[in-house]
């Protein structure tokens, strides 16, 4: 996977989260992947058969709070992918691209991590799913706070 660069940040070079517009736009977009690849994984167990892809259609609402509980940012995304059953073959190659250090202005995704403390999904019509992602999001090793992903299906 390439690094993903996004807003221009003043806190990279610091390696720090000041909670910057650009920042948090990173960090809300860092709980939007790993939502989506939470869903993909749950998807997996949505397909009749072993080898028939799932289309599936969410709207996340999202919610990052600092330790104290003030809102740093939110946002509402709507997601559509395609999750279907990934072989040792297929499997993608982890090679990662990195740009020459003085490119590099803005927070990237693999700046953050996600710990997953409560991940409550259920069955939602036919290929969907319905409930809550909340956890603890990390930038260079120090917590920024909790988020809570709320999961609807589209429609």
């Amino acid at each position: 996977m390439s690094n993903v660069m996004l807003a221009s940040c003043r806190s990279y070079s610091a390696q720090s989260f000041d909670g910057c517009p650009a920042c948090v736009d990173s960090a809300l977009e860092a709980v939007t992947q790993a939502s989506m690849y939470l869903l993909g994984r749950a998807g997996q167990n949505l397909s009749p058969t072993e080898d028939e892809p799932v289309e599936m259609a969410y709207t996340l609402g999202l919610s990052l709070c600092d330790d104290d509980g003030h809102e740093l940012g939110a946002d509402v995304i709507e997601v559509d992918q395609t999750v279907s059953t990934v072989s040792a073959d297929d499997e993608m190659d982890d090679t990662e691209v990195h740009p020459d250090d003085d490119e590099r202005s803005s927070m990237r995704l693999e700046d953050f991590q996600t710990v997953i403390d409560k991940l409550q999904l259920s069955p939602a019509g036919f290929g969907g799913l319905s409930g809550v992602i909340v956890g603890r999001l990390y930038a260079y090793d120090h917590s920024i706070g909790l988020f809570e992903v709320a999961v609807a299906p589209q429609g």
